[in-house]
């Protein structure tokens, strides 16, 4: 559904080749399991549901639903002076179960969403090695909102500690990219330890390139989380500073938007203009890609890899980027994609691609070759067990242990 859903199904996914793993989802495990046609060893995954999990009763349970979930959360934190985290309260009765039933050789949390899960962890397996995968620095997306007054700045520093304790509280870390990682490692004082997980594609047999091979292109392409702030905020700068120049040179060109999410309400009029394509939540992403010339990633905020950008790297559809929408991409302007920070060098570049066939082509091979380098998960999924094995924490794990 999104960019950090699919990194976590994917990890997940590797790690089911090399590990023995238990997993617990809030998705219906029904659900989760259709994809163990496209990817069968989840099939080995022992799968944990908190939409499985009958009805807690206990001393709280008579009480008003926010006065219970508030009391309940403190006594399973032993802290009365928490916030409530409702990821917390669904999780907590599997996640206590199964750490008492159950001996692990490592444990991995997903993100700020469970980090409050490390008090429990250590409580009923003081020793076990927590490897925490960071999505993002949440810090500095939150640094952004604070700078533009969506976010207080008690919010921002709450964040900040999580993560500069991070060395304090974890035994590693997965980062995006290497700047996430060295901005991480900064704000723990050098003392934690982590490899890059970049985000990846699984390899396609053929390109979706139709639109790109056509002498007369008529679609680009926009696709993320439209309630993902930087995405919406992204859009909504091509579409008063790119989108009306472009226009005047191409007038029967229409902007694909595609992603769930809803825009946010000041930006909700843009889905009464005729020249751009809303297509809510697709099934499959491909017809889309399909149709498409050209990409683009317009973003200015922001953190992590652009799932966005592999993805049209791994259909065959050039992508022309800003410098803050590459971030954490190994990639060279103008081979493997186009990078174009300026309003002026954006609107060029869009024409260029849309008058040249020939660059398209060129841009799309060249990304191609790039994406099966470095960006497969086959291949991320070996370096990252192999630093789980050997670097990490060396003879603790064994292949085939618990996870």
């Amino acid at each position: 559904m999104n960019g950090g859903m699919q990194r976590c199904f994917h990890i997940l996914h590797q790690l089911s080749r090399h590990c023995k793993v238990t997993a617990i989802i809030n998705q219906d495990e029904t659900t989760f399991k259709k994809a163990i046609q496209f990817f069968p060893e989840l099939g080995t995954v022992e799968i944990y549901s908190t939409k499985n999990e009958p009805k807690i009763a206990d001393v709280f349970s008579l009480l008003p639903f926010k006065i219970k979930n508030a009391l309940r959360y403190r006594w399973y934190k032993r802290s009365f002076s928490a916030t409530t985290d409702s990821n917390l309260l669904l999780y907590y009765p599997v996640l206590k179960r199964l750490l008492k039933k159950e001996r692990f050789d490592l444990v991995i949390i997903e993100n700020l969403d469970t980090i409050n899960a490390i008090d429990i962890i250590r409580r009923h397996a003081k020793n076990i090695p927590i490897l925490y995968d960071a999505h993002n620095v949440d810090s500095r997306l939150a640094e952004e909102k604070v700078a533009r007054g969506l976010l207080p700045k008690e919010y921002l520093r709450s964040i900040k500690q999580a993560e500069s304790n991070l060395y304090k509280t974890v035994d590693g870390i997965l980062a995006c990219s290497e700047k996430d990682l060295s901005e991480f490692k900064q704000m723990n004082g050098q003392q934690l330890k982590g490899v890059v997980v970049p985000n990846g594609v699984y390899l396609e047999d053929k390109l979706f390139d139709e639109g790109v091979q056509t002498e007369n292109p008529g679609y680009i392409l926009f696709c993320g989380s439209l309630n993902y702030e930087p995405n919406a905020e992204g859009l909504n700068w091509f579409y008063h500073q790119i989108w009306p120049i472009v226009r005047k040179q191409f007038p029967a060109l229409q902007l694909l938007v595609v992603g769930s999410g809803n825009l946010p309400k000041h930006l909700t009029y843009l889905t009464k203009d005729n020249s751009l394509y809303f297509t809510g939540t697709v099934e499959d992403v491909k017809p889309y890609y399909n149709k498409a010339a050209v990409a683009i990633v317009p973003l200015i905020s922001g953190s992590g890899t652009r799932l966005k950008i592999l993805e049209a790297m791994n259909f065959g559809v050039p992508v022309i980027s800003t410098s803050k929408g590459a971030e954490g991409i190994d990639c060279i302007d103008n081979t493997n994609l186009i990078i174009a920070d300026s309003e002026e060098l954006f609107i060029r570049s869009v024409a260029e691609l849309l008058y040249q066939k020939q660059k398209r082509i060129f841009l799309q091979q060249n990304a191609r070759l790039l994406a099966e380098k470095k960006y497969d998960w086959t291949v991320i999924g070996k370096d990252m067990t192999n630093f789980i094995y050997k670097d990490l924490f060396k003879n603790v794990i064994k292949p085939a242990a618990g996870v």
